[in-house]
């Protein structure tokens, strides 16, 4: 690894400014009735807003049940990437030594509002088959992170702050409801989520750094999962969902073209896992609408080794990192209507 301490120099350096190219996070996936990441959930509430026995629309003997959603989701998104790095510029001079530990990277203002629009199909009073498509309205945040840098007996951890901007993100999601009685089915189905945004403007303080300093940022996510649902017609419902074979691609990557042209790339093809909670309340309103109110909590990660690679002029350098981790927390809230008719 002693490579890549130069290369973060290579990275961060620019216009005489010492500085650090600090990696992105995003919101990584989960389930939640607004949407995302996370960067960032599916929609949970898209699971039966309505109930087979209010009836609905019939489409070939099934029971069609459309809704859209309106929220607002809080995420908590918390990256680290062990570069753990050494480098000796000087062999000969202990004082020349430089070491670089992990990067550790933090999102704020990353808030969003989330719009859904779904449809449950169902196919007789135990099963219904559900889906729904997730999207986030675009919005700019701020990405800051620490990396410890020591350099013979001195050490220091600059604070950068990114702007984050050119945000997408939404998720597909599909599956079935299984009633096994008094009010509590069994869930199962799975989901596919996309995310990208790009941070520019690195900072320190009040003090520009490397203007050329671009980061990339691309997470998509597939995950099976499996739930348990209780719901009392008209009232509420509560329901769990689980996943620990969360899968993602994707790749963190930074380059600048200034002073230097360079490019350094972090894969995010790690595994993971999802787990979220939701509450749902139905204001008691007769046919042909329903209305509800509805709260989530999810926590995603993914965590595992990482292929990094860099190239800067004629160097060019492949290497592995292993512990590398991202991890979001996620709080939603928001309304729902649906049409039974």
């Amino acid at each position: 690894m002693k490579a890549f301490a130069l290369i973060f120099l290579f990275l961060a350096m620019g216009a005489g400014d010492f500085a650090y190219g600090e990696q992105s996070a995003s919101p990584v996936s989960g389930i939640a009735p607004s949407g995302m990441p996370g960067p960032v959930m599916a929609s949970l509430s898209s699971l039966l807003p309505t109930d087979p026995v209010q009836g609905g629309f019939s489409l070939g003997g099934v029971i069609m049940n459309p809704f859209a959603q309106i929220g607002y989701q809080w995420n908590a998104v918390n990256l680290d990437v062990p570069i753990d790095a050494e480098f000796d510029p000087l062999p000969l001079d202990p004082n020349s030594h430089l070491a670089l530990g992990t990067m550790d990277v933090v999102l704020k203002d990353y808030n969003f509002w989330t719009g859904t629009i779904g449809l449950n199909a169902i196919m007789s009073p135990a099963l219904t088959l559900f889906g729904s498509a997730i999207g986030l309205l675009p919005g700019s945040f701020t990405q800051t992170g620490k990396l410890p840098i020591s350099v013979g007996p001195l050490g220091f951890t600059p604070n950068i702050t990114m702007t984050g901007t050119n945000f997408e993100s939404w998720t597909l999601q599909c599956g079935a409801s299984f009633g096994i009685g008094g009010g509590y089915s069994v869930l199962a189905g799975s989901l596919w989520q996309y995310t990208s945004m790009v941070y520019e403007d690195a900072r320190d303080a009040s003090r520009q750094l490397n203007p050329t300093l671009r980061q990339d940022f691309l997470l998509k996510n597939w995950a099976p999962f499996i739930g348990f649902q209780m719901l009392q017609t008209g009232n509420y419902r509560a329901a769990v969902v689980y996943s620990p074979f969360l899968t993602s691609s994707g790749a963190i990557n930074i380059r600048t073209t200034s002073p230097n042209m360079s490019d350094l790339s972090y894969n995010l093809n790690q595994p993971g896992y999802l787990l979220s909670v939701v509450g749902e309340y139905f204001l008691p309103l007769p046919p042909p609408t329903t209305f509800s109110f509805w709260l989530n909590g999810a926590i995603s990660s993914i965590k595992g080794s990482s292929d990094v690679s860099f190239v800067a002029g004629d160097i060019s350098r492949t290497s592995v990192v292993s512990d590398f981790s991202l991890n979001q927390y996620s709080l939603s809230g928001g309304i729902s209507a649906g049409l039974i008719f």
